[in-house]
């Protein structure tokens, strides 16, 4: 990984330039930026089980559904467009989060329909089933009322959405390789869970009201749903599979065992303590909300101590990928910084980058001028450090918004 000394030696500038090119070259190498998703490999298995589970959850999605379609054709639809209003939004959040190297779009998609249609259908409603039949037969009704949620849910359901997840590994290895990978496509996963759950909740909803104010009652399950929505599968899915890349190791990242049990473990135990609150709280409302607000901090907490450990990587690559177009006269080296400093000092490093140059440059143009240096490092991963003509395209824009007048 490079450092700040890294890019001041050796002395001579052809040497230099030379040095930053490799240390470019091998860094796109390493992280596995610009790399292709292929989904269709017919030689390989994980092709053949992912489309196997999809199948199946497809199938018992249908069974489930289809009885009831002309009934609660109302609170279908409003479950479909309430449950993708929430993953619009969720799908900006991650477009902001993935602000290395962007995920493929035939991955995302990949991950989305695994997340929601094998792992639910085929997995864990099967599997949560089996799990609170033995609960019932053996400690009793009432005590799997109360506890089956919470004991159940956070080892077969994050196990199911593992699985969609190490099979897309499977066939993604050159693409999946850091900590960061794994939070953003394991989000993509739980996104596509949350998504088919939350219209499954939505049909309940209006089957217990007996079909009347179908729309009204979808409409509020989504908004209990919604409101606690940061604590959601996309969220427990994201840090689990940030734990899974920790716990393998890949081409780019070390194994650190402990790390990824640890992320792990924080994962299901949120998730459990999450579905077991109301018994927690015995029924009390203010410690039911104690335990609601608790658990989204410290889920919150838990992602972005993945995102701290999951970015040390990522932001060195950067550095690599953009350190030639500071030699070059394209950024400076307080943008530079800006750019791939950690998220403590990135204010104040963009605030320097602003107030340190010659011209005045404004805030606002600044931060122009870092998007596109952004949109430079993803041209020159796709060209592997080669000038092509939209590396000389960002370059020039880059250029432009330095001169463009207010």
């Amino acid at each position: 990984m490079s450092t700040v000394a890294d890019t001041q030696a050796p002395r001579d500038p052809a040497g230099q330039e030379q040095m930053l090119e490799e240390r470019r070259r091998a860094a796109i190498e390493e992280s596995g930026w610009g790399s292709e998703f292929r989904f269709f490999q017919p030689r390989n298995a994980c092709l053949w089980v992912y489309l196997l589970a999809v199948i199946l959850g497809t199938r018992q999605l249908y069974h489930l559904a289809a009885p009831t379609v002309g009934v609660f054709e109302e609170a279908n639809l409003a479950a479909v467009a309430s449950a993708g209003l929430f993953c619009l939004a969720f799908l900006w959040f991650l477009h902001h989060a993935d602000r290395y190297e962007r995920t493929p779009a035939r991955l995302a998609i990949a991950a989305f329909i695994g997340g929601g249609l094998a792992a639910p259908w085929a997995m864990a409603l099967p599997g949560n089933a089996a799990m609170m039949d033995l609960y019932a037969k053996n400690f009793g009704q009432a005590w799997a009322t109360d506890w089956e949620a919470g004991l159940t849910a956070p080892f077969v359901e994050e196990s199911a959405k593992a699985i969609i997840f190490v099979l897309l590994l499977g066939l993604a290895p050159f693409v999946i390789r850091t900590v960061y990978d794994g939070l953003i496509v394991g989000a993509y996963v739980g996104l596509g869970f949350q998504v088919l759950e939350d219209m499954l909740y939505g049909q309940n909803a209006a089957y217990s009201h007996f079909g009347v104010d179908q729309i009204g009652a979808v409409m509020q399950t989504f908004l209990i749903r919604a409101g606690s929505g940061v604590a959601s599968h996309a969220m427990y899915t994201a840090v689990f599979c940030a734990g899974i890349i920790y716990l393998l190791g890949t081409a780019a990242q070390p194994r650190r065992v402990g790390r990824g049990l640890a992320l792990m473990a924080a994962s299901m135990i949120l998730h459990g303590v999450w579905d077991a609150q109301v018994a927690l709280a015995d029924s009390n409302p203010f410690l039911s909300l104690g335990f609601l607000l608790g658990i989204t901090a410290l889920l919150i907490y838990a992602l972005f101590v993945a995102l701290r450990w999951g970015s040390y990587r990522e932001r060195g690559w950067m550095r690599d990928v953009l350190a030639p177009e500071v030699a070059n006269g394209t950024i400076t080296e307080l943008e530079l910084t800006a750019l791939t400093g950690d998220r403590r000092n990135r204010r104040k490093d963009r605030k320097a980058a602003v107030t340190g140059r010659d011209e005045g440059m404004s805030k606002r143009r600044e931060k122009h001028v870092l998007a596109g240096a952004i949109d430079l490092a993803h041209d020159l991963v796709d060209s592997r450090g080669h000038d092509t003509p939209a590396v000389e395209h960002s370059r020039a824009e880059i250029a432009r918004l330095r001169t463009q007048t207010t």
